[in-house]
């Protein structure tokens, strides 16, 4: 074969071509052997020495073609004829001569028979010359045989580099080679005894050894020219080729396998496989291939770079089931068709081989495995791109047009090919597919029905997360582990499905986290990746795929965390799915979410999940994304329990309700009460230098209403900081009320979500004259329901201020009529209004002043009493009027004071007359007179406050603006002030009633009976309902559990002290009036008081 490529070749003539006689010299030495043997002359020496001798006289002729790789080649068919020519007689007794194969057996008993012909004749010198001929005939014969094996010296295999190799002995036939080496010698051992000829027994032997190896030899052959005609149809194919994309011309074809459809695959030597395994090469032999009818394609045999698999099939497509049933068919067909694919997505092919029967239908094949050596194309690749599920045979995957199926494995090592997808239709070979199934898809390897099906629910999936990932640029994960996949009912009928998944090393969860697989998923209710918890640690590579299809059965399904009640195993995992979800959309780095629990019970949802942060996130950036976590998981409230920087528990769901009923514990309850204060603290921006609100330490029950919170604070927020947000706590918690008190924790509150006051309280007068001998005066309801004491015990005197028609006369007046009801003497000393509102009981009173004379008689008498009552202790030796006998003890004395600021402010400025005006000096004289008489007031109230408590002697004063420093204008003031507690009622300046630390909780007091007390430095809101004792209303004042004085005294009974706070009550239109009480007096009368002051 030759090819023109530079220039034309130079004309031929007679002169130019070169003399070689070694055609007739071989013609001629036949023929004169032929005769000699005839007449049993030495022909086979004249044959061998005259084909020697042609040997060395001939001459190559000229060649007027030039081959691929530039070496002269014949130009035509009589240059092909020439060529051939002169290699068989060039190549005469080149090789093929030794004795050790089996062919050289029959050669020897040719050379026997001829040693015999002519040895028969007559004549001494006839064995010399017979033995000299037979060796001749040996090396003719054996040189004949070996010239018949090579095809190169042929016009058709010239350019085929096919020689058949030589027959070896077989050792598996050695048992019958040595029979017949032993038949043939005894029968020429008995055919030398009868006729005395020996030379018919070595040829017998020779005969006998070869005939076991006829077989072998037959197979060879026929081996060999299927091999030939393989070279020979690529030898054609490279003829019609305008220029062949290939430098040299491939060597010879090996291995040949024949379909039934006459599909063949062979091995080819190439000089370098990479110009035939390609792309290129197969469009460049596509046009003479099928003109053959024919399709063939190239492939690399592994790493071996010199040969090629070359596989040829019919263009027509056979039936899938004679596809799968014949190996050679399926190979040919498989390896064709990879060729396109490779050339589709960038790869080169590889042989297909390792080809297994695993299923059978019908008693055929139907269901094989197979592998691919030598292409760059992984089985990833190959079930990504090449297997895309086109419908069969539509052009475009694998073998789909052949109307197989071609099923990658997901352990990445073969693949599976079969008619169709029925798998349950196929009669499996369970021991021969074991082996072949991967632990990456399942560890059983029993059923392999279920695996065929796992393959194609893998790849499913895989592909589906493919697209669904590709905008966020993330491949599908890596493996699925199928053995963990759960499907998880609920009671309700919808149902989840739950996968375990590994992704690359490149890759986090948090990476999968935030991609949004449901639209992929035909609009899926669910699809999301969640962190694979292996108690409450999550995996780094693991994910865990939570799917629930958008079918019939899940259209009930819950999608907000508030209609999500109960605690099956699937609401647990669905409400995980909800806040994991919700996390991803609203924060930067998604969390890992934990195992969620529901905590209520019924309709009450309330679901406990714990939260770890990622990617450095802080309480503050969720504070931030509050509202919108809260909408996206579809949450009526959203609580964080926070246990270090980067972990919380997230309390979620609809409201939570305040029965215990409806929590599965009652710890959860209160928890839940205390996370809410925490929220609320947050949301009031009440938070530490990290983000991290107050902290509820413990909610315990305050009485009535009122709840005791305590909290600790966070760095960097301090009580002035807290306070500074209580307005704002108390308006995002819910609460009307609250109040700091004093507690063993940083911070502690008394809260109400309503008033705590009831609206209206009748005096229990039975209750106020129960115990006569008890120092007890109940003259109010506290915030806590229980009912107030004043006890002389615990604060001696009281100042109760505020403005006008505030109540504070009604403080006055409950705890007179309470006095009364003990026993005690009761003075009343008003010189501004008259003491209007002690009128009802003014016959009870033992004084009852209203003029300074009389207010300052009424004080001296009372001063002396209490030294008289003094002078009577020290005759006893009692320390305190309660020590003396019950005989000589006289009863206890309270004296109110109205107006007492009225009573220390003395006449401003000096009076002048300097025309002697008579009503001028008569105004001077009445000025001195009032202010001696103040001071005498002064001297004596300041003498009771300081001296007389031990005597029972107790001192209410009342004032509209008075404030604790008016009482400076007192002797011994500081003394005087100490032994007072305080009651502000109504609008105005708190300051200086209250110490600076507690002046905020005196700030919103109103003129509608709010106010502000203070015991000794202990502070309290008071709100009151003014009504005269007649009425039988009791003043109300917030209270707190417990009796305490400031300077300790003797314990009493459970009763409350001035403390708390209040917001007034309202309506629609505003603040509500107060209302007064009817009832009856201590004395039985019923008369109805003139209404509040």
């Amino acid at each position: 074969m030759a090819y023109r490529r530079n220039g034309r070749s130079r004309p031929k003539t007679k002169r130019d071509e070169p003399s070689s006689p070694h055609a007739f010299v071989r013609v001629l030495t036949l023929v004169v052997a032929l005769m000699l043997t005839a007449f049993r002359l030495p022909g086979m020496t004249v044959w061998c020495l005259g084909w020697l001798a042609a040997r060395l006289t001939a001459r190559r002729p000229v060649l007027s073609g030039k081959g691929l790789d530039g070496r002269p080649a014949p130009g035509d068919e009589r240059e092909r004829r020439m060529e051939a020519s002169w290699r068989r007689a060039s190549r005469w007794l080149d090789g093929g001569l030794s004795p050790l194969y089996a062919d050289a057996m029959p050669a020897m008993a040719i050379a026997c028979l001829d040693y015999g012909w002519i040895s028969s004749a007559s004549g001494t010198w006839r064995p010399i010359m017979a033995g000299a001929d037979m060796l001749a005939c040996w090396l003719a014969v054996m040189g004949v045989g070996q010239q018949r094996r090579d095809m190169t010296c042929t016009v058709r295999g010239l350019d085929s580099n096919m020689r058949r190799m030589r027959v070896r002995w077989a050792r598996k036939r050695l048992p019958w080679i040595l029979t017949g080496l032993g038949a043939g010698l005894v029968l020429g051992v008995l055919q030398s005894a009868w006729t005395g000829v020996w030379w018919p027994m070595p040829m017998l032997m020779c005969l006998g050894a070869a005939a076991p190896m006829w077989p072998a030899w037959r197979a060879n052959r026929k081996r060999f020219h299927t091999d030939y005609e393989s070279r020979l149809m690529v030898g054609r194919w490279i003829a019609g080729l305008n220029k062949p994309p290939f430098d040299a011309l491939p060597g010879g074809a090996h291995d040949t396998r024949v379909g039934a459809d006459g599909s063949r695959v062979f091995q080819l030597d190439v000089s370098n496989a990479v110009q035939w395994a390609n792309d290129s090469t197969m469009k460049t032999f596509t046009p003479v291939t099928q003109a053959d009818g024919m399709l063939a394609g190239f492939a690399f045999m592994g790493r071996d770079r010199t040969r090629v698999t070359v596989a040829v099939c019919p263009a027509d497509a056979p039936d899938p089931a004679d596809l799968l049933a014949d190996r050679t068919m399926l190979e040919a067909r498989l390896m064709v068709d990879e060729t396109r694919m490779g050339a589709m997505y960038g790869a080169f092919p590889g042989r297909v081989t390792d080809v297994r029967i695993v299923a059978s239908r019908d008693g055929r094949p139907a269901v094989r495995s197979f592998r691919i050596d030598g292409s760059n194309a992984d089985w990833d690749m190959i079930s990504r791109d090449w297997l895309k599920g086109a419908a069969p045979g539509a052009f475009g995957d694998w073998m789909n047009t052949e109307n197989i199926l071609v099923t990658a494995d997901p352990g990445g090592g073969h693949g599976w090919v079969s008619v169709d997808a029925d798998w349950d239709s196929y009669e499996w070979d369970v021991e021969t597919m074991r082996p072949l199934m991967s632990d990456t898809l399942t560890r059983r390897h029993d059923d392999p029905v279920r695996y065929m099906r796992l393959i194609g629910e893998d790849k499913r999936l895989k592909s589906i997360m493919s697209g669904g990932l590709e905008p966020v640029k993330l491949p599908a994960p890596e493996t699925i582990f199928h053995d963990n996949t759960e499907i998880i009912a609920d009671p309700a009928g919808w149902r989840i499905t739950s996968y375990a998944m590994a992704i690359g090393r490149a890759y986090t969860a948090a990476d999968y986290m935030r991609s949004n697989l449901r639209g992929a998923f035909s609009e899926s209710p669910i699809a999301d990746f969640l962190p694979w918890l292996e108690g409450d640690r999550p995996r780094s590579r693991l994910l865990q795929f939570v799917h629930a299809p958008n079918t019939d059965d899940n259209r009930g399904m819950p999608d907000t965390l508030r209609a999500l009640t109960g605690d099956s195993r699937a609401r647990s995992l669905l409400a995980r799915v909800i806040v994991s979800h919700a996390c991803a959309l609203a924060l930067k780095t998604p969390p890992t979410v934990g195992a969620a629990s529901q905590l209520g019970v019924g309709a009450n949802s309330a679901w406990r999940i714990p939260i770890r942060l990622e990617g450095g996130l802080t309480a503050s950036d969720l504070r931030r994304v509050q509202e919108r976590l809260k909408s996206a998981m579809g949450a009526d409230e959203t609580l964080w329990e926070w246990r270090d920087q980067g972990h919380a528990i997230l309390w979620a769901g609809g409201v939570p309700s305040m029965d215990a009923r409806d929590w599965r514990s009652r710890r959860d309850m209160d928890r839940m009460i205390r996370l809410r204060l925490d929220e609320a603290w947050a949301a009031s921006k009440a938070t530490g230098a990290d983000g991290r609100p107050v902290t509820t330490l413990r909610v315990e029950d305050g009485g009535g209403r009122l709840v005791k919170a305590s909290f600790a604070l966070p760095a960097g927020l301090g009580v002035e900081g807290a306070m500074g947000r209580l307005d704002a706590f108390r308006a995002t918690g819910g609460f009307m009320y609250a109040r700091r008190v004093r507690g063993d924790a940083p911070l502690t509150l008394l809260l109400s979500r309503m008033d705590p006051l009831p609206e209206r309280v009748m005096a229990d007068w039975r209750l106020m004259g129960a115990d006569p001998d008890s120092t007890g005066l109940p003259f109010a309801v506290g915030d806590d329901g229980r009912t107030v004491l004043f006890d002389p015990h615990d604060t001696a005197h009281l100042l109760i201020t505020g403005q006008t028609m505030s109540g504070k006369t009604s403080a006055a007046v409950t705890l007179v009529n309470a006095a009364l009801l003990h026993g005690w003497q009761a003075f009343v000393g008003d010189p501004v209004k008259s003491g209007n509102d002690f009128a009802p009981v003014k016959g009870k009173l033992s004084g009852f002043a209203t003029g300074l004379d009389e207010c300052a008689a009424m004080l001296d008498w009372i001063d002396r009493e209490g030294r008289r009552r003094l002078a009577l202790q020290k005759e006893h030796g009692a320390e305190n009027i309660d020590m003396l006998p019950a005989g000589i003890r006289p009863p206890r004395i309270i004296v109110f004071l109205d107006e007492f600021v009225s009573l220390l402010e003395l006449s401003k400025g000096v009076k002048r007359n300097p025309t002697g005006d008579p009503d001028v000096d008569n105004m001077i004289m009445m000025d001195a007179w009032r202010d001696r008489l103040k001071r005498r007031i002064g001297a004596s109230v300041s003498h009771i406050l300081t001296q007389h408590r031990s005597q029972g002697i107790t001192m209410i004063l009342g004032s509209q603006m008075m404030k604790a420093e008016s009482m400076d204008a007192l002797p011994d003031a500081g003394l005087a002030k100490s032994q007072m507690g305080r009651l502000f009622v109504g609008a105005g300046d708190v300051r200086g009633n209250v110490s600076a630390r507690n002046e905020r909780e005196g700030g919103p007091a109103d003129p509608s009976g709010h106010g502000f007390g203070r015991h000794a430095e202990r502070q309290g809101r008071v709100r009151a309902h003014g009504a005269r004792p007649a009425d039988g209303a009791m003043l109300v004042v917030r209270s707190e559990r417990g009796r305490a004085g400031p300077h300790g005294g003797r314990a009493g009974r459970d009763a409350g002290r001035l403390v708390g706070s209040a917001a007034g009550q309202t309506e629609a239109g505003g603040r509500r009036r107060p209302i007064v009480g009817r009832g009856r007096g201590y004395d039985g009368e019923r008369r109805r008081g003139p209404g509040r002051r």
